[in-house]
């Protein structure tokens, strides 16, 4: 297959500049990885710039010597074989971003067809619940970090483990040591911003545009905040999360909010966390922070971050833009240093010393290849492409792992999020790189993968689990934003899912904690100041990745529609009134 597909031209992307610059280069037809980048390109300063760039540089007449091996048995996906004529190339950005799924693929469907006025109720419904809800509004009102009154940079967190306390009528968001740490709060912090990012390019609202800013200040808060002092010059290396100062301040609806962090002000060290003062940080001062950042929600970074190159270029304003582009210009070199220290993702210690973290392969994206060379492969193509624009070598096939996932999945249902997540970012990062053989066989593997995962007879270990059907129904809208056709039957199933949690929401009471209607008392994370998380129904965090579906250029026109993104992309059109 490999050798019918034209590599697609590679792009050079600017990060911190107003514009993405594409730099065509043709390659033989049969190549599928750019040249190596020169010594000098590769060598990257622990130090991020704005202006730093990823490059993609000329095409390689042969390919790069992989040090993996795997299979590519896709026998159980259907696809169409792809025509040299379908690869002139998708439409782009001035900047250069792919702005078109660049083949053709479909699968046979022989579930029966989903009227459109079922689709179209379907939208009603769900959108009028966003509308209901105001989300984003919501959203900046829950989450806490910096806010700008301080002085400080600003930035948001959607947090695990914090505590709403009403007395008297006044609100205070507690950092909670009764709860926890907040060590994954990346990932409902990850997902809103994609559900963000895609609303804002899609529609240019205000509140959507707020909580992509802010909300990605806050991947660079945890890495500058990560700073031990003024003479530590390492800023790629990433905190779990960061805590700095209380603080008070006005929402723009005039609501009074107050922030404490001083529950969580003391050291403590686990296998998978430590927390250590840093009372000189050169950016907010006296500070702790939550070390050693595992690899469980990098994905969600990863996913983020290519949405993020569209908002660097298209943009409304210059604060959300540049917002997005420094965004990417951390994570870039966040992902470098995983590359150049044989992808293992580093931490620091009290002092502010880096260190690789022994904890088991928490941290670590290459543990296991020299028993599985495919082991854990999606993670380092991902990351080798986010890092330095290239495969660096790293063939994944068709993405779907060696015994070593199988084994990790069966061992903790939550590691089947890491295993498909970085399936997807690689397939994202290929298809918006111009990778288009790889992203090809990847989205083939994806497809297989879900297959597997949606048939009963496979006897997938995590169908037991009570979240199957939930996570499923979320993991197919995922998949269909990167091109995966859904067939009717797995549309039905989102319909289902999302169905659920319209009804769930509606009978939720404390949307507005700062309404006479909810009583003083402390109300937690888990089900106070938000839903609970319920097996049956999707999950607030993943509630509007409808978004992205509806706004991702590799959305699949051969699949199935779920919802009708004309109404999806005008909030106007919400719940069916104008």
């Amino acid at each position: 297959m490999e050798n019918q597909m034209t590599k697609s031209a590679c792009v050079s992307l600017w990060f911190g500049a107003l514009s993405l610059v594409l730099l065509t280069a043709c390659g033989s037809s049969q190549s599928a990885t750019p040249d190596g980048v020169a010594a000098d390109a590769v060598e990257v300063s622990d130090t991020v710039e704005a202006s730093d760039t990823v490059e993609a540089s000329d095409l390689q007449a042969e390919l790069i010597d992989s040090e993996v091996t795997g299979t590519d048995s896709t026998e159980d996906v259907h696809v169409d074989a792809i025509d040299d004529e379908a690869l002139s190339g998708p439409a782009r950005t001035p900047g250069g971003l792919p702005l078109a799924l660049p083949f053709p693929l479909t699968r046979n469907d022989d579930s029966a067809p989903i009227p459109d006025e079922e689709v179209e109720a379907f939208t009603q419904a769900l959108t009028g619940s966003w509308k209901e809800i105001d989300y984003f509004v919501w959203l900046s009102e829950i989450t806490h970090g910096s806010d700008v009154s301080t002085g400080k940079p600003d930035y948001l967190i959607w947090w695990h483990d914090v505590s709403a306390i009403k007395e008297n009528g006044k609100i205070t968001w507690m950092n909670d040591s009764q709860e926890g740490g907040s060590h994954n709060n990346v990932e409902p912090t990850g997902l809103a911003l994609v559900s963000a990012a895609s609303g804002y390019l899609l529609s240019g609202r205000e509140d959507m545009g707020f909580i992509t800013e802010q909300f990605a200040k806050s991947i660079n808060a945890t890495l500058l905040g990560f700073v031990y002092d003024e003479d530590d010059p390492i800023e790629t290396i990433m905190a779990r999360n960061i805590i700095t100062q209380n603080q008070s301040y006005t929402l723009a609806s005039g609501k009074e909010k107050n922030v404490e962090y001083d529950d969580w002000f003391f050291e403590y060290e686990g296998w998978n966390a430590e927390r250590f003062h840093y009372p000189n940080n050169p950016y907010w001062g006296d500070i702790w922070v939550t070390t050693m950042r595992s690899k469980d929600d990098v994905h969600y970074l990863y996913r983020a971050t290519g949405w993020l190159l569209y908002v660097a270029e298209l943009g409304q304003t210059e604060a959300v833009r540049k917002a997005a582009s420094d965004a990417v210009a951390g994570m870039r070199g966040f992902a470098r240093d995983i590359v150049d220290h044989d992808y293992n993702i580093r931490s620091k210690d009290r002092n502010g010393v880096p260190h690789i973290p022994e904890a088991e392969d928490l941290a670590s994206l290459s543990s296991y290849t020299s028993v599985f060379p495919m082991a854990e492969c999606d993670a380092r193509l991902s990351t080798a492409l986010l890092a330095y624009g290239e495969p660096l070598g790293v063939d994944c096939k068709t993405g779907q792992g060696s015994p070593y996932d199988d084994i990790a999945c069966t061992t903790h249902y939550f590691n089947y999020h890491i295993v498909w997540g970085f399936h997807m970012v690689a397939l994202q990062w290929a298809l918006i790189l111009g990778y288009d053989a790889e992203a090809w066989t990847l989205l083939k593997g994806l497809i297989t993968r879900i297959e597997r995962y949606m048939n009963p007879s496979s006897q997938e270990p995590g169908q037991e689990d009570p979240s199957w059907k939930r996570d499923m129904a979320t993991l197919l809208v995922q998949a269909a934003s990167l091109g995966m056709p859904l067939r009717n039957d797995e549309v039905r199933l989102i319909h289902e899912v999302h169905l659920a949690a319209v009804a769930q929401f509606a009978d939720f009471e404390n949307w507005d904690m700062w309404a006479d209607s909810v009583p003083d008392g402390r109300y937690t994370f888990r089900s106070g100041f938000q839903p609970q998380h319920n097996p049956e129904s999707t999950r607030i965090e993943d509630y509007l990745l409808l978004l992205e579906y509806c706004w991702s250029p590799f959305r699949n026109p051969a699949g199935a529609p779920i919802v009708d993104c004309d109404v999806i992309s005008n909030p106007a059109l919400w719940g069916g009134t104008l």
